[in-house]
């Protein structure tokens, strides 16, 4: 259950670390992105603009998270060894997969949200592929 719970904790602080420059990335390209110029009105004040986007994604990180969690008690089960500074390699492999599977389109499609992608991928990457199973190890090692 430590797992579960591991996940939810980083999917939390991913949504604490990915809404303010999100918000900020929507504010400058309301005007160069279509979708962008017809959701958010113009003279939209940023911390406005944050609640729906924190909001949003609280829901969606915390979500994956927890999925991630439960993905982490299957693969404990089966293959259990650490690598790659993490204490379950191949849940690790999994999620950098993921990573590249979720954020490669948006970094070829999206040129203005470079930055963000890469930033979001590195975060994504840090916080569910080596502290969710960091978290969990260390929560298991200490309750038993």
């Amino acid at each position: 259950m430590e797992e579960v719970f591991s996940g939810f904790v980083c999917g939390f602080v991913m949504s604490i670390v990915a809404t303010p420059p999100f918000a900020l990335w929507v504010t400058k390209s309301r005007d160069d992105i279509p979708f962008v110029r017809s959701a958010v009105p113009k003279g939209m004040p940023l911390t406005l603009l944050s609640i729906p986007i924190a909001s949003f994604f609280f829901l969606i990180w915390t979500e994956l998270g927890l999925v991630f969690g439960m993905l982490l008690i299957a693969v404990n089960d089966s293959h259990p060894q650490g690598g790659l500074g993490s204490p379950n390699l191949l849940f690790t492999v999994i999620v950098l997969s993921t990573a590249v599977i979720v954020f490669s389109p948006l970094f070829v499609l999206v040129r203005s949200a470079r930055r963000l992608t890469l930033f979001l991928a590195f975060t994504y990457v840090a916080l569910f592929g080596w502290a969710t199973p960091i978290l969990a190890h260390y929560a298991s090692t200490r309750s038993t």
